[in-house]
This record gives structure tokens, C-alpha cells and sequence, in this order.
């Protein structure tokens, strides 16, 4: 029987993020698939990533532009993890190069929903492309469980979702990017679009309304880059608003380091009701 042929990947922005994708797609070897090349305009980065892969008896082509990646023609998927912001553009370049590439983008797939759209529909109309959104925490082994409690409908419909987290403040990133609004999307969207994705698939709805009130109350206050101060949250609560009845919660604070349980979710419906805790 002839051997599947290797599915070559390449890396768009090799970060932390960026990294992390890397080893994971170096443990799925055995399933052919292979990191070929990487970019990013970050040397310090760069020189990260080779060293990893070189750990991992790896070489990889480096370009510092991610259009030089896709003219190379080395790979046929792309992963993006590069900041927020540079997501639309790399997006939309990826999306009309003549050469399809598959492609898995770190989420927020863009900061605004003007930019959102564009590439939805740029997307739908190359057939020859799959662009996904990486929204992973479907697949945590708890949530996944959880996920297939709900579906099984031993809790009857469901009426309300909880989501709870208190956890450590955001990391440094490169250049410090991830400490304003204009880059990130904004917290809720930076970090918390994955509870809101959850809370769309317990309800089996779409939102219609959203009451929410947060601050930046502790962190990064006395931070300055460039002679800017950060603007981003770091608490919230919010709570939506499905059409079909359901309401959902979400309680972050972003100096709780240290909470027994950083996240938790808690599910209720008409006959029964699910917590799932997890410690990240």
C-alpha cells in the first residue's frame, strides 16, 4: 500500500504561539506532516524557532515576509500566529495568492468585524481553500466531554452557561503589542472569544443581545511603552442574550493568580446541570 504523501506546513509568525505550533506539528510526524518554512520579521524569533527545530533534527527556510513564504511554493498549509493585527493582511494575501493554501489562524481571526467579513468572504470564494480559526478549547478533554453531555441532551434544553476565570495577567509579547486595544481586538476578544464560542454551541444559538461592564483596575497601570499607557480590561462581567431564551455569563478578573480552578463552566439545563473545572 502506497504511503500518504507528507502534508508540508509553514508558520506565519513564530512567537510564542508560533512555537507552540511547531512542536505540536513535529509530534504529528508519524501522520506526515511536516514544518518546511517559517517567517517572521522578528529575528530573535526566528532564530528561536531554528533552534527548536533543529532540536528536533529539523531545518527550516526563513523568510522575514510572509509573502516571500508564499511565493516559495514549499507548503501547502499555512498556520498564522502572528499578532492580531496583522492577521487581516496576511489573511487576505494568503486568500488571493494563486497557489491555495490551507490555513489555521490563531484567533481573533481580525480586530474588526469590518475586517472579519472581508475575509469570510474572500474565503468563500476560493473552493480550493479551508480557512479555520483556531478556537482549540472545543477540544480540551473536558469540554469536549462536556460538549458531547450536551449534545446527548441528558440536561434537557439547555437555559443558561456559566464561565468563570481568574487567572494571571496577560504574558509579554514581542514589542509589548498585546497591551493595547488597537492591536489585540481588546480582551474579550483577545482572550475571551473562545467562552463566547462555548456559549454559542451549549445555547444552539445566536446572540441578540450583550450587557457587559469591565476595567483596567490592577494590571499594567504603570507600564509605558513609547509614552503610551495600556488600555486593556482586565475584569469584566458579561452576560448574553440568545434568541432562542438561553443566557450566558462570564466573569473574568485578570489579577486572580493563584484560584484553585482558573476556569469554569457551568452548564444548566430544563433536567440537569454539568460543572467542569480547569486548572491551565
Amino acid at each position: 500500500m502506497a504511503s500518504n504523501p507528507t502534508v508540508n506546513y509553514g508558520i506565519i509568525g513564530v512567537g510564542m504561539m508560533g512555537r507552540e505550533h511547531l512542536v505540536n506539528l513535529y509530534h504529528l510526524c508519524s501522520e506526515n506532516v511536516e514544518v518546511v518554512c517559517i517567517a517572521d520579521p522578528h529575528v530573535p524569533s526566528q532564530q528561536l524557532a531554528l533552534e527548536l527545530a533543529q532540536s528536533f533534527g529539523r531545518s527550516l527556510m526563513v523568510f522575514s515576509d510572509h509573502r516571500e513564504l508564499l511565493d516559495s511554493g514549499l507548503c501547502e498549509v499555512i498556520v498564522v500566529s502572528s499578532p492580531n493585527m496583522t492577521h487581516y493582511q496576511i489573511l487576505m494575501d494568503i486568500i488571493s495568492h494563486p497557489k491555495p493554501h490551507h490555513v489555521l489562524v490563531e484567533k481573533p481571526l481580525c480586530t474588526k468585524v469590518a475586517d472579519c467579513k472581508k475575509v469570510v468572504d474572500a474565503a468563500r470564494r476560493r473552493s480550493d481553500m479551508i480557512v479555520q480559526v483556531g478556537l482549540e478549547y472545543r477540544y480540551m478533554p473536558p469540554v469536549a466531554k462536556l460538549i458531547k453531555i450536551v449534545k446527548g441532551g441528558s440536561l434537557g434544553k439547555i437555559k443558561m452557561v456559566a464561565i468563570r476565570e481568574h487567572r494571571f495577567p496577560f504574558l509579554v509579547k514581542v514589542k509589548n503589542w498585546n497591551r493595547f486595544n488597537a492591536n489585540t481586538g481588546g480582551t474579550l476578544v483577545e482572550k475571551c472569544c473562545h467562552f463566547f464560542d462555548l456559549m454559542r454551541l451549549f445555547a444552539g444559538a445566536n446572540p441578540v443581545r450583550v450587557m457587559a461592564s469591565g476595567a483596567m483596575d490592577v494590571n499594567h497601570k504603570d507600564e509605558t511603552y513609547d509614552g503610551k499607557v495600556p488600555d486593556i480590561i482586565d475584569n469584566a462581567y458579561v452576560i448574553v442574550e440568545f434568541n432562542n431564551g438561553t443566557r450566558g455569563m462570564l466573569d473574568l478578573c485578570m489579577f486572580a493568580e493563584g484560584s484553585k480552578n482558573e476556569q469554569e463552566i457551568s452548564v444548566v439545563g430544563e433536567i440537569g446541570k454539568v460543572n467542569v473545572y480547569t486548572i491551565l
